[in-house]
């Protein structure tokens, strides 16, 4: 009964935790889609999901037929709703840092919810192109079928104070050049809405399910819309996607000067880009959790001063709340949570601490994070040796889960394996201050270098340590209730650690599993003094023993069994490439020439194609030798070029094949420095933009036009200047034995080399 007893406080606590788990992460989960019979004002998902027949069926990408019958539809609807849509079509260009400029002619379909007083817009954006090879019904078909239904929603009710502009932007997927186009036209205009009292919207998708996200803030000010969204979100979501290669519509109305938010799903992402991205896979509750966060900050935007700003610099989701606070206060938190930690060691010491048992186990702390870090990299290594499939998309498998389970298995068996060393030397207090002090010493450096993830460390850090610091007052060295001072540091850190850590994981996929598993590395170490008191060493040596055993069992046995069907297929990876020039034919793949579909066409050995193909240099590819197909290739139409005080123009006239759908032109820059040039019209560069091999220069044009596409380069050097040019169409000729996919399998994600079929021709003038 003395033993019972004495484990009443840990259990209290664990059920504690496990409550605080439940409630923290109850908002990851997404709402039943409302009927077509929900009220006038309410935003259905069935009545947004219905219109998706009409916007993604069939791939419509920049430029197709099917684009445009998209387009008619989007203006018959926007009309419909008793507004006025126009579409402006604008050639666009928008430099991509260190690769050749994006071009294109794109249309934009907008229109205008007039307010009663407005201080500023709520633009409200989704792009309705899909790539080539994919109906796009999550990205974005859902997000702009949920901009229709808003856009019906909003016309049912009251009058909002601020006009709401609907901007279903042409052109994202090859680079973001509808948002260009409008920032363009808009500049400078006469009557354009300030950028400073513009506040945009974004619905995006890297999913086909989850929950709507909030994951980028472009401003300050906005954390009230966030609030009225009720999506989930967290400032650090924001500093991660700084750091990571992606772009959104967003990112074009940032640098514009506008403030916004970014809002998106992002689970599935297995579909993402793919041929499977259609209506049936696509979760309608998904689309219902987004359409409501999206009208929700749309009304309160709608009725907000929008010439007023703020200094929102810290925002998290918690209970199905947001907190924030303002920059200034990140670093001065974080300072007082890490000098409490040397406060607590001199008054505890009196009361029970030692100080020596706090730095044998905070010296070895670090080396649990070490662990975590090595097991998801370790365990992706090990399963892209067993499984190359896996490769092809990243880790973003079909199953994350079952992987994310068995390396969290193996992650809780490190930290215990840790703790009960930790533990021959020094009391659960005094773990508890070790694991707190790398919290608090963290949350400093966050203040620093990542002021939006700072909040993960500080305040389980200012919590646990004040609860500690009452639990040292107020109880004996020997109450079992001093083990439960770490409830309320775990508490915290599963209030807010847990809920980001499992937003990652399908935002980041298994190869970078780390990542989560080093955040949820701190949700398991403030929980162990929970356990206290310990089992007998024989039964923790048992079930970490079992523990570890059936994460290893997990993970292996998932990858053994974890096969494709017609639902989940497998992603596929091949090429086909005809540089006409000297007649060869390749076969190119990003995937592993393991795989029995393309193992018998891909016979060479890896192949670089920086000087030959452009667009596929970078990496060597698995290649082989193919038949020569006869297709169209590029040609040219009234070439020209003059030579004029040591600078040479060449101006001609591109024409390719209707079925192309991205045209690529590059300069030499071995002898040529590139000065400038112009694409129908639209002015770019010069210099380099393509750091790889000798083709320095250059530009791609999305959907170029059927009548043929107006070049001008100038460039300074001596002699002929060579234009190599690349297009790209969907699929593989006939009549060179391209492989029938099976039933379970599909081209990988655009814009890998998935099904494409790449002709080179070199002009010299």
């Amino acid at each position: 009964m003395t033993t019972l007893r004495r484990r009443i406080p840990a259990l209290a606590a664990f059920l504690l935790l496990i409550l605080t788990a439940a409630a923290a992460t109850l908002p990851l989960l997404t709402p039943d889609p409302r009927p077509v019979s929900a009220a006038a004002r309410d935003f259905s998902a069935t009545r947004a999901v219905d219109r998706l027949e009409h916007i993604a069926k069939v791939p419509h990408p920049t430029g197709s037929a099917a684009q445009a019958d998209v387009r008619r539809y989007l203006q018959d609807e926007l009309r419909a709703a008793g507004l006025e849509p126009e579409v402006l079509t604008r050639v666009a260009a928008r430099p991509s840092g260190d690769a050749p400029v994006g071009v294109g002619t794109v249309s934009d379909v907008h229109a205008v919810i007039p307010g009663e007083r407005p201080t500023g817009r709520v633009l409200l954006v989704a792009h309705y192109d899909s790539v080539p090879i994919g109906p796009g019904a999550a990205d974005d078909g859902a997000n702009v079928a949920t901009v229709l239904e808003i856009a019906r929603a909003l016309k049912a009710g009251p009058r909002l104070r601020n006009d709401v502009e609907l901007l279903l932007t042409d052109g994202e997927e090859p680079g973001l050049l509808g948002a260009q186009a409008f920032v363009d036209a808009e500049h400078g205009t006469e009557g354009a809405a300030a950028p400073d009292r513009t506040v945009v919207i974004n619905l995006e998708a890297r999913g086909v399910s989850g929950p709507a996200v909030m994951f980028q803030m472009a401003g300050t000010g906005l954390t009230p819309a966030v609030r009225a969204a009720g999506a989930l979100t967290t400032s650090l979501a924001d500093e991660v996607y700084g750091l990571l290669p992606h772009d959104t519509d967003l990112t074009v109305f940032d640098e514009a000067g506008m403030r916004g938010l970014n809002f998106a799903f992002m689970e599935g992402a297995a579909h993402y880009h793919t041929a499977h991205d259609d209506i049936a896979r696509l979760d309608p509750s998904s689309v219902q959790d987004m359409g409501d966060s999206a009208l929700g900050a749309v009304r309160r935007l709608g009725g907000d001063d929008l010439a007023r700003g703020g200094s929102d610099a810290t925002y998290f989701s918690l209970f199905g709340t947001v907190a924030s606070y303002p920059a200034w206060l990140v670093l001065p938190l974080a300072a007082v949570a890490l000098l409490t930690v040397p406060v607590l060691l001199v008054s505890g010491r009196r009361r029970g601490l030692a100080p020596r048992g706090v730095g044998r186990a905070a010296a070895t702390f670090p080396l649990t994070l070490l662990g975590a870090a090595a097991t998801g990299l370790a365990a992706w290594w090990v399963l892209a040796w067993f499984r190359p499939d896996f490769v092809l998309t990243a880790g973003s498998v079909h199953h994350l889960g079952r992987y994310a389970v068995g390396e969290a298995l193996l992650l809780v068996v490190l930290l215990a394996t840790w703790y009960r060393w930790a533990r021959r030397n020094a009391s659960p207090l005094d773990v508890l201050v070790a694991v707190l002090g790398w919290f608090a010493f963290l949350a400093v450096v966050c203040a620093v270098l990542l002021p939006g993830a700072a909040y993960l460390f500080t305040w389980p850090a200012l919590l646990g340590l004040a609860a500690l610091a009452v639990i040292l007052r107020y109880t004996a060295e020997s109450s079992p209730w001093r083990a439960v001072a770490g409830a309320v540091a775990a508490m915290a850190a599963v209030a807010l650690v847990l809920p980001v850590a499992l937003l990652l994981l399908p935002a980041l996929g298994l190869s970078a599993v780390a990542v989560p598993l080093l955040l949820a590395a701190f949700v398991v170490a403030t929980a162990l003094c929970v356990v206290e008191p310990l089992p007998r060493s024989r039964v923790a040596t048992a079930v970490m023993v079992t523990v570890a055993v059936s994460g290893a069992a997990t993970l292996g046995v998932g990858a053994a069994l974890d096969g494709y069907s017609a639902d989940e297929p497998e992603a596929v990876s091949l090429g086909y490439v005809l540089e006409s020039d000297a007649g060869d034919a390749t076969w190119v793949s990003l995937g592993s020439a393991s795989d029995p579909t393309i193992d018998r066409l891909l016979t060479g050995h890896p192949v670089r194609y920086d000087d030959r193909v452009p667009p596929l240099g970078g990496v060597a590819l698995p290649s082989g030798k193919a038949g020569a197909a006869r297709l169209e290739v590029p040609r040219t139409e009234d070439a020209s070029a003059t030579a004029n005080g040591g600078v040479r123009t060449v101006r001609l006239r591109l024409k390719v094949p209707a079925d192309v759908y991205s045209l690529a032109v590059y300069a030499d820059t071995g002898d040529h420095e590139i000065l400038g040039a112009s694409a129908e019209g639209a002015e770019l560069t010069g210099g380099r933009n393509n750091g790889r091999g000798r083709w320095g220069w250059g530009f791609t044009y999305a959907a170029p036009p059927a009548d043929g596409l107006d070049v001008v380069v100038r460039a300074r050097g001596e002699g002929p200047l060579s234009l190599r040019v690349v297009t790209s169409s969907v699929g593989l000729p006939d009549g060179v034995g391209a492989p029938t996919l099976a039933a379970d399998q599909s081209w990988a994600g655009w814009p890998s080399v998935a099904g494409q079929t790449f002709v080179v021709r070199t002009f010299e003038y």
